[in-house]
Protein backbone atom coordinates (compact mmCIF):
# COMPACT_ATOMS: atom_id res chain seq x y z
CA UNK A 1 0.00 0.00 0.00
CA UNK A 2 1.65 3.45 -0.94
CA UNK A 3 0.99 6.01 1.58
CA UNK A 4 1.57 9.61 1.43
CA UNK A 5 2.15 12.42 3.52
CA UNK A 6 -9.33 17.90 3.13
CA UNK A 7 -14.60 26.30 7.00
CA UNK A 8 -15.29 31.26 9.00
CA UNK A 9 -13.99 31.02 12.64
CA UNK A 10 -10.47 29.24 13.50
CA UNK A 11 -11.33 25.57 14.47
CA UNK A 12 -10.05 26.04 17.71
CA UNK A 13 -12.08 28.96 19.25
CA UNK A 14 -15.75 27.31 18.44
CA UNK A 15 -18.41 24.20 19.16
CA UNK A 16 -19.66 23.03 15.99
CA UNK A 17 -22.31 25.55 14.22
CA UNK A 18 -18.13 19.03 9.52
CA UNK A 19 -16.73 20.25 7.77
CA UNK A 20 -15.76 16.01 5.70
CA UNK A 21 -12.86 14.86 9.44
CA UNK A 22 -10.14 14.59 13.13
CA UNK A 23 -3.86 11.91 20.12
CA UNK A 24 -2.47 10.72 16.39
CA UNK A 25 -5.10 10.11 13.01
CA UNK A 26 -5.16 6.56 11.98
CA UNK A 27 -6.71 5.85 8.40
CA UNK A 28 -7.60 2.16 10.71
CA UNK A 29 -11.19 2.05 11.53
CA UNK A 30 -12.07 2.24 14.93
CA UNK A 31 -15.04 0.91 17.72
CA UNK A 32 -17.85 2.98 17.62
CA UNK A 33 -18.15 5.30 20.69
CA UNK A 34 -21.26 6.44 22.75
CA UNK A 35 -21.45 9.70 21.78
CA UNK A 36 -20.17 11.92 24.80
CA UNK A 37 -19.34 16.37 24.91
CA UNK A 38 -20.79 17.67 21.56
CA UNK A 39 -18.23 20.05 21.60
CA UNK A 40 -15.64 17.22 22.06
CA UNK A 41 -16.43 15.60 19.19
CA UNK A 42 -16.84 17.98 16.86
CA UNK A 43 -14.32 20.93 18.38
CA UNK A 44 -11.83 21.21 15.73
CA UNK A 45 -13.56 20.34 12.61
CA UNK A 46 -16.58 23.06 12.82
CA UNK A 47 -15.55 25.13 9.47
CA UNK A 48 -16.76 22.23 7.53
CA UNK A 49 -20.29 21.34 8.75
CA UNK A 50 -21.23 23.38 5.96
CA UNK A 51 -19.82 20.35 3.54
CA UNK A 52 -22.34 18.42 4.87
CA UNK A 53 -24.85 16.80 2.75
CA UNK A 54 -25.77 15.20 -0.72
CA UNK A 55 -23.57 16.89 -3.76
CA UNK A 56 -23.86 16.17 -7.66
CA UNK A 57 -19.84 15.78 -8.74
CA UNK A 58 -18.18 16.70 -12.20
CA UNK A 59 -14.80 15.51 -12.22
CA UNK A 60 -12.38 16.30 -15.00
CA UNK A 61 -8.62 15.47 -15.90
CA UNK A 62 -7.95 18.89 -17.74
CA UNK A 63 -10.18 21.82 -17.48
CA UNK A 64 -12.67 22.46 -19.69
CA UNK A 65 -12.48 19.27 -21.66
CA UNK A 66 -15.08 16.09 -21.68
CA UNK A 67 -12.55 13.69 -22.85
CA UNK A 68 -11.99 11.31 -19.65
CA UNK A 69 -14.86 13.42 -17.76
CA UNK A 70 -17.04 11.89 -15.05
CA UNK A 71 -20.20 12.51 -12.63
CA UNK A 72 -20.33 11.19 -9.44
CA UNK A 73 -22.65 11.00 -6.54
CA UNK A 74 -20.99 12.13 -3.03
CA UNK A 75 -22.44 12.21 0.49
CA UNK A 76 -20.59 14.09 3.59
CA UNK A 77 -21.44 12.91 6.39
CA UNK A 78 -19.85 13.19 10.23
CA UNK A 79 -18.58 10.29 11.60
CA UNK A 80 -18.12 9.21 15.34
CA UNK A 81 -15.69 6.84 16.64
CA UNK A 82 -13.51 5.99 19.96
CA UNK A 83 -10.30 7.97 18.80
CA UNK A 84 -11.41 10.59 16.38
CA UNK A 85 -14.31 12.37 14.27
CA UNK A 86 -13.68 12.81 11.05
CA UNK A 87 -16.01 14.23 8.21
CA UNK A 88 -16.35 11.32 5.59
CA UNK A 89 -17.17 11.95 1.71
CA UNK A 90 -18.11 8.76 0.14
CA UNK A 91 -18.31 8.60 -3.49
CA UNK A 92 -20.67 6.81 -5.99
CA UNK A 93 -19.10 6.51 -9.53
CA UNK A 94 -15.87 8.59 -9.02
CA UNK A 95 -12.87 7.58 -10.99
CA UNK A 96 -10.95 9.07 -8.51
CA UNK A 97 -11.17 7.98 -4.89
CA UNK A 98 -13.95 5.55 -2.91
CA UNK A 99 -13.76 7.79 -0.07
CA UNK A 100 -11.76 11.10 1.54
CA UNK A 101 -11.86 11.73 5.35
CA UNK A 102 -11.10 14.55 6.61
CA UNK A 103 -9.52 14.37 10.92
CA UNK A 104 -7.59 16.47 13.18
CA UNK A 105 -4.35 15.31 14.50
CA UNK A 106 -4.37 17.21 17.90
CA UNK A 107 -0.73 16.39 18.70
CA UNK A 108 0.24 17.69 15.53
CA UNK A 109 -2.21 20.35 15.13
CA UNK A 110 -2.84 19.69 11.22
CA UNK A 111 -5.66 18.63 9.16
CA UNK A 112 -5.23 14.92 7.88
CA UNK A 113 -7.22 14.20 4.42
CA UNK A 114 -7.16 10.73 3.62
CA UNK A 115 -7.60 9.77 0.24
CA UNK A 116 -9.36 5.93 -0.14
CA UNK A 117 -8.52 4.24 -3.48
CA UNK A 118 -8.51 1.03 -5.42
CA UNK A 119 -4.85 1.21 -4.96
CA UNK A 120 -4.46 2.02 -1.43
CA UNK A 121 -4.53 4.76 1.12
CA UNK A 122 -2.49 8.52 0.09
CA UNK A 123 -2.79 11.14 3.63
CA UNK A 124 -2.41 14.20 3.08
CA UNK A 125 -1.60 17.15 5.73
CA UNK A 126 -1.44 20.61 6.30
CA UNK A 127 -3.04 23.66 8.83
CA UNK A 128 -5.80 24.17 9.71
CA UNK A 129 -8.17 27.12 8.37
CA UNK A 130 -8.04 30.24 10.05
CA UNK A 131 -11.38 32.23 7.44
CA UNK A 132 -13.06 29.41 5.38
CA UNK A 133 -14.19 29.79 2.86
CA UNK A 134 -10.38 30.06 1.52
CA UNK A 135 -8.75 27.32 -0.03
CA UNK A 136 -7.51 25.19 1.81
CA UNK A 137 -3.99 23.17 0.38
CA UNK A 138 -2.84 20.06 2.05
CA UNK A 139 0.02 17.73 0.87
CA UNK A 140 1.68 15.03 0.95
CA UNK A 141 5.46 13.61 2.19
CA UNK A 142 7.10 13.50 -1.01
CA UNK A 143 7.52 9.59 -2.02
CA UNK A 144 10.20 7.56 -2.79
CA UNK A 145 9.94 8.81 -6.58
CA UNK A 146 10.55 12.78 -5.65
CA UNK A 147 6.88 13.26 -6.06
CA UNK A 148 4.51 15.47 -3.91
CA UNK A 149 0.70 15.51 -4.02
CA UNK A 150 -1.45 18.75 -3.03
CA UNK A 151 -5.23 18.78 -2.35
CA UNK A 152 -6.73 22.11 -2.41
CA UNK A 153 -10.34 22.31 -0.99
CA UNK A 154 -12.23 25.23 -1.24
CA UNK A 155 -16.16 25.94 -0.92
CA UNK A 156 -17.34 28.77 -3.43
CA UNK A 157 -20.82 28.89 -1.98
CA UNK A 158 -23.83 26.67 -0.07
CA UNK A 159 -24.12 25.21 -3.43
CA UNK A 160 -21.03 24.84 -5.14
CA UNK A 161 -17.54 23.60 -3.92
CA UNK A 162 -14.49 22.55 -5.73
CA UNK A 163 -11.08 19.59 -4.79
CA UNK A 164 -8.25 20.01 -6.75
CA UNK A 165 -5.35 17.46 -7.08
CA UNK A 166 -2.00 18.49 -7.87
CA UNK A 167 1.18 16.70 -8.36
CA UNK A 168 5.10 17.94 -8.02
CA UNK A 169 7.58 15.74 -9.70
CA UNK A 170 10.55 17.97 -8.39
CA UNK A 171 11.80 19.97 -5.55
CA UNK A 172 12.18 22.90 -7.69
CA UNK A 173 8.64 22.27 -10.14
CA UNK A 174 5.62 23.45 -10.22
CA UNK A 175 2.42 21.59 -9.04
CA UNK A 176 0.73 20.30 -12.34
CA UNK A 177 -3.10 19.15 -12.47
CA UNK A 178 -3.83 15.90 -12.01
CA UNK A 179 -7.52 16.29 -12.14
CA UNK A 180 -10.42 18.30 -10.80
CA UNK A 181 -13.92 17.67 -9.27
CA UNK A 182 -16.92 20.40 -9.07
CA UNK A 183 -19.57 19.70 -6.93
CA UNK A 184 -23.03 21.19 -6.81
CA UNK A 185 -25.10 20.45 -3.72
CA UNK A 186 -28.37 18.70 -4.24
CA UNK A 187 -31.04 19.63 -2.38
CA UNK A 188 -32.21 22.35 -0.11
CA UNK A 189 -29.35 25.06 1.07
CA UNK A 190 -27.46 25.01 4.07
CA UNK A 191 -29.08 26.19 7.31
CA UNK A 192 -28.00 29.99 8.29
CA UNK A 193 -28.19 31.72 12.09
CA UNK A 194 -31.32 33.23 12.34
CA UNK A 195 -33.22 32.28 8.97
CA UNK A 196 -35.91 30.02 10.79
CA UNK A 197 -34.16 26.68 9.36
CA UNK A 198 -34.35 23.17 11.52
CA UNK A 199 -30.88 22.62 13.44
CA UNK A 200 -29.40 19.64 13.87
CA UNK A 201 -29.63 19.19 17.25
CA UNK A 202 -25.57 16.73 17.53
CA UNK A 203 -24.11 19.45 14.87
CA UNK A 204 -26.00 22.80 14.74
CA UNK A 205 -25.92 22.69 11.08
CA UNK A 206 -29.23 22.27 8.71
CA UNK A 207 -31.24 19.65 9.76
CA UNK A 208 -32.85 17.33 7.62
CA UNK A 209 -33.95 14.13 8.86
CA UNK A 210 -36.23 13.84 11.77
CA UNK A 211 -35.90 11.65 14.60
CA UNK A 212 -37.88 10.68 17.75
CA UNK A 213 -37.41 10.50 21.55
CA UNK A 214 -40.37 10.67 23.83
CA UNK A 215 -43.07 11.22 21.35
CA UNK A 216 -41.47 14.84 19.87
CA UNK A 217 -39.61 15.72 16.79
CA UNK A 218 -36.00 16.69 16.06
CA UNK A 219 -33.83 16.90 13.37
CA UNK A 220 -30.14 15.90 12.55
CA UNK A 221 -27.87 16.61 9.22
CA UNK A 222 -26.75 13.07 8.46
CA UNK A 223 -26.76 9.49 9.04
CA UNK A 224 -24.09 9.44 11.46
CA UNK A 225 -25.86 12.01 13.89
CA UNK A 226 -28.46 9.56 13.52
CA UNK A 227 -26.53 7.03 14.57
CA UNK A 228 -25.16 9.63 18.00
CA UNK A 229 -28.54 10.82 18.62
CA UNK A 230 -29.57 7.03 18.50
CA UNK A 231 -27.14 6.39 21.51
CA UNK A 232 -28.02 9.41 23.58
CA UNK A 233 -30.70 11.37 22.77
CA UNK A 234 -31.03 12.69 26.13
CA UNK A 235 -27.75 13.78 26.39
CA UNK A 236 -27.99 15.21 22.97
CA UNK A 237 -31.13 17.31 23.10
CA UNK A 238 -29.62 18.60 26.70
CA UNK A 239 -26.65 19.32 24.90
CA UNK A 240 -28.64 21.14 22.14
CA UNK A 241 -30.65 23.17 24.33
CA UNK A 242 -27.82 24.69 26.35
CA UNK A 243 -26.13 25.71 23.42
CA UNK A 244 -30.20 27.75 22.61
CA UNK A 245 -29.50 29.28 25.72
CA UNK A 246 -26.19 30.66 25.14
CA UNK A 247 -25.93 34.60 24.27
Amino acid sequence: MHRIGLFRQSPCQFLLAVALLFPGVSAVPLADEPPGSRSNRTHDLNPFNSLIGDWRGVGQLKRGSSKGAWIEKTVCEWQFRAAETSVVLKSTGSERFEQLRLAWDQKKKQLVLTRKTKQGVHEYRGPAPTDWPRAIRLETVRNDDGVVYRCTMQQLSDIRATLLFEKQTSPNGSFRRDFGIGYTRAGAKLAQSGNGQRRCVVTGGLGTIPVSFQGKTYYVCCHGCVQAFNEAPEAIIEEYRASLRKP
